[in-house]
């Protein structure tokens, strides 16, 4: 049996290495304070009540806060829907295969394709889990190619507005990682395919990238490999194995939730101290 599982449950997953759950990269680094995200929240629901202002004032108050509330989520879900559907077809294109690309983000993955051929990418593995056994974390990569230019590169494909400095955490944790999983397809005796997962070492790594795709192009963007920035994230891991996992309500039925603060107390409560 496997050490390291990727479990895929709708549109979330979760890591499992000698069958114990373990965080993955990114909810690691969401212990940052993102101060960014909390304004472009206030804007993004500050627009939508303009935009929508005729139509809210015809709806009761709470069902008007609620939609203000939610409009920053719908507008997130949004960019990630449309990130994955070019994230999918460029990891075809990455393998050499022909994609029917929708009309609304035809740009986007025409300048992937583009990108692909002007560094001279070529595809040692995409969207694999990985894990480092030691520390006990996983994730999962978007791209491993070699270049001409940059070696063996770890890579990251981004569809935001920017690349944030916390992507070098992301990709140096990934980078750090001591184990892979490999996919092959396996037919069964009445010709059905499987996909099967297999355990492999994670290649050394020369460079880290992001390929930042805008709207008709796509940007290469150096990201420094640095161990320094692996134990900045390790430290981060620390934090969130000996805090976040002791005080975090997603926590409440682990052995590790142990909240330091306790409930009210009145002095009936709490007898005199003997003198």
């Amino acid at each position: 049996m496997a050490r390291f599982v990727r479990k895929n449950v709708g549109t979330s997953h979760s890591y499992l290495l000698d069958g114990n759950r373990i965080p993955g990269v990114t909810t690691v680094i969401g212990i940052l304070d993102k101060p960014a995200l909390v304004n472009w929240a206030a804007k993004e629901s500050a627009s939508f009540a303009i935009e929508n202002w005729e139509r809210l004032t015809a709806l009761p108050l709470l069902e008007r806060a609620a939609q203000i509330e939610k409009a920053r989520y719908n507008t997130n879900r949004k960019a990630v829907v449309k990130g994955n559907r070019i994230h999918a077809l460029g990891e075809k294109l990455a393998h050499g295969e022909t994609v029917e690309v929708p009309l609304e983000i035809q740009s986007q993955v025409s300048a992937y394709a583009r990108f692909l051929d002007t560094w001279g990418l070529e595809v040692f593995a995409t969207e694999t889990p990985v894990a480092h056994t030691e520390w006990c974390f996983g994730g999962t990569f978007d791209l491993i190619a070699e270049t001409p230019r940059f070696g063996r590169a770890l890579m990251d494909i981004k569809t935001g507005k920017g690349v944030y400095s916390e992507v070098a955490l992301q990709l140096n944790a990934y980078a750090g990682c001591d184990l892979r999983l490999v996919s092959s397809e396996e037919i069964g005796p009445r010709g059905g395919r499987k996909t099967v997962w297999h355990e492999a070492p994670m290649p050394a790594i020369d460079s880290l990238l992001v390929a930042h795709v805008l709207d008709d192009t796509v940007e290469m963007v150096p990201v420094k490999l640095d161990p320094a920035i692996f134990e900045s994230f390790l430290h981060m891991l620390e934090i969130y194995e000996t805090w976040v996992k002791r005080t975090g309500w997603d926590f409440r039925d682990e052995e590790s939730f142990d909240p330091p603060v306790g409930k009210p107390v009145y002095p009936e409560d709490v007898p005199a101290a003997r003198p």
